[in-house]
C-alpha cells in the first residue's frame, strides 16, 4: 500500500478530540470524501482511523477521528500526519504537482547555475513557498509562473529564472 500524505494535525479542538488539520493537499476540500485515513509520524509508521466528521467551514479545518474521542488522546497526535492510499488521490492540475514530487528535485537557474534542491515546501495563502538547500543555506523561492520555468519531476529537474535579489549569494 503506497500512502500519501494530506494534511498535519496541528492541535486539537474541544473537549471531543477534533484535530486540527494543515492542509498539505492542492484540494482540502477532498478531506470531505475520506472515509478512512491513516496517521503516523511517516508512511510507514501508521495507525488506521475512521473518519466521523470533516469541518472545512473552519480556518484551520477540523477532522473528527472515531478512534479519537476526547482532547486527551487528540493531544497525543500532534504534529503527526494524515496520508491516504493512493487510490484515493485526487489527480493534480495541469501544471501542478505533488509536493512529494517536488522535495528532492535539483533547481538549476536559466543560466545554468546549480542553485540547490527542494528540502521543503511551505504553503501560504498567497502562493508556495520552495525551501532550497546548498550546501548549509536555506533559500526560499515563490513557486509562482514568473520564477518556475521548467518542472520535471520524473528527472528531478527544475529551472527558475533568477532575477536579482531573488537568492543570496
Amino acid at each position: 500500500m503506497n500512502l500519501y500524505a494530506v494534511g498535519k494535525i496541528i492541535g486539537f479542538f474541544g473537549v471531543k478530540g477534533y484535530l486540527k488539520i494543515l492542509p498539505t493537499t492542492h484540494s482540502p476540500k477532498r478531506l470531505k470524501n475520506l472515509s478512512q485515513v491513516y496517521v503516523g509520524n511517516s508512511a510507514e509508521e501508521v495507525l488506521p482511523f475512521t473518519v466521523e466528521e470533516v469541518l472545512l467551514e473552519r480556518e484551520p479545518p477540523l477532522v473528527k477521528l472515531r478512534e479519537i474521542s476526547d482532547r486527551n488522546s487528540a493531544d497525543k497526535f500532534i504534529d503527526r500526519f494524515i496520508f491516504i492510499d493512493e487510490t484515493e488521490i485526487v489527480q493534480p492540475k495541469i501544471n501542478e504537482h505533488f509536493i512529494h514530487e517536488i522535495i528532492g528535485c535539483e533547481v538549476w537557474s536559466t543560466d545554468g547555475q546549480y542553485v540547490g534542491v527542494i528540502e521543503d515546501v511551505y504553503k501560504l495563502p498567497a502562493q508556495d513557498l520552495w525551501g532550497i538547500r546548498k550546501d548549509e543555506k536555506l533559500q526560499l523561492i515563490p513557486a509562482v509562473k514568473e520564477f518556475i520555468k521548467s518542472v520535471d519531476t520524473k528527472n528531478k529537474k527544475i529551472i527558475v529564472d533568477l532575477i536579482e535579489g531573488l537568492i543570496e549569494e
